[in-house]
């Protein structure tokens, strides 16, 4: 990994090749992160998204980009949005159509919309958009997707967060298919340069609900004493980093607009 002097973009250099990079995305990876089945949290998680983009922008057609075994078309489906998945994998695809009901086109962003498919009001990328080889340019390319004003949602670690902060180079995100690491600042520069405007960044949903993990029954009091000061600890940790310029969110939301007909 290395970071560019001029914008502090985290990448990978050189990058794999198209070739392995497509041989990252077999069926067993997609049975290894996407097991069968959704848990109730994941289905809570799917909501509270869409509850969050139908204040902005009420209910209407959505492409769910990269939407994997199609888990949030799923739940864009139940909720009477006009839902359509865009997944690179033929596995994906497949999956996604059946776990959704859903049409789900096998392709990626470099592709022309297909012929009959119309621009939609809202475009999702749930974790997405570091996996890409190219993401300033599929961001642009998302235009030819979105009608004008439309809204585009996109989720992605923060490079700029308290975690990657203390674990540097140990950051769990490092792994061989996350390409590109954003910062709220590189993001916000990717969808300027990308044509998109009322760009908002904030902490994920995920992030805001996730919940530390319960004390086991009949744990120790030592042991649950000692839990207890290591998380002081750890918060006393994050309140340094962020007094020094650090999120104190590690996952992120940005949302954003194509401009509209009427737009200079």
């Amino acid at each position: 990994m290395v970071r560019c002097r001029k914008c502090g973009l985290i990448f990978y250099n050189p990058r794999p090749s198209p070739e392995n990079i497509a041989s990252l995305y077999s069926d067993d990876y997609f049975a290894q992160e996407f097991p069968a089945g959704l848990t109730e949290e994941q289905i809570r998680l799917a909501h509270r998204r869409l509850a969050r983009i139908e204040s902005k922008i009420g209910k209407g057609s959505l492409l769910d980009v990269g939407c994997g075994v199609g888990r949030f078309l799923a739940a864009a489906s139940q909720r009477r949005w006009r839902a359509t998945g865009l997944d690179a994998s033929p596995a994906a695809v497949r999956a996604a159509a059946l776990t959704s009901g859903a049409e789900v086109i096998e392709g990626d962003l470099k592709r022309p919309r297909p012929p009959g498919i119309l621009p939609f009001d809202v475009v999702t990328l749930w974790d997405v958009l570091e996996h890409l080889a190219d993401p300033v340019g599929d961001l642009g390319r998302l235009a030819q997707w979105l009608r004008p004003g439309g809204m585009l949602v996109v989720q992605t670690q923060n490079a700029g967060g308290v975690t990657y902060a203390w674990m540097r180079r140990r950051w769990e995100q490092f792994v061989d298919y996350h390409l590109y690491h954003f910062s709220a600042r590189t993001l916000r520069m990717a969808l300027e340069r990308a044509g998109f405007q009322a760009i908002r960044i904030e902490a994920s949903e995920q992030f805001l609900h996730d919940d530390p993990a319960p004390t086991p029954p009949g744990q120790p009091r030592t042991a649950a004493g000692t839990g207890g000061l290591l998380e002081r600890a750890r918060r006393a940790r994050d309140l340094i980093l962020i007094a020094a310029g650090y999120d104190a969110f590690n996952l992120m939301v940005a949302t954003a607009r194509l401009p509209g007909e009427g737009d200079a």
